[in-house]
């Protein structure tokens, strides 16, 4: 892979994850996720963040391994 494609890549990876991070449907999802994986309100206001980012992460994983 060439620095260009590399570089494109990288840039097209993180455009996958904020598009979701920025969905307002996808952080509900991410709320309701969390709700069943027993994170508290204090948790997830003081981690929503990461949280919200590590799902993101998840989707695209799968999605990556869908699409091979």
């Amino acid at each position: 892979m060439t620095n260009l494609k590399a570089q494109q890549f990288i840039q097209d990876e993180f455009k996958r994850r904020t598009d979701l991070i920025n969905d307002e449907n996808f952080r509900i999802k991410c709320i309701e996720v969390a709700k069943q994986m027993g994170i508290t309100a204090k948790e997830w206001n003081e981690s929503k963040g990461v949280i919200i980012l590590h799902l993101a992460n998840e989707v695209c994983g799968l999605e990556n391994k869908l699409n091979r």
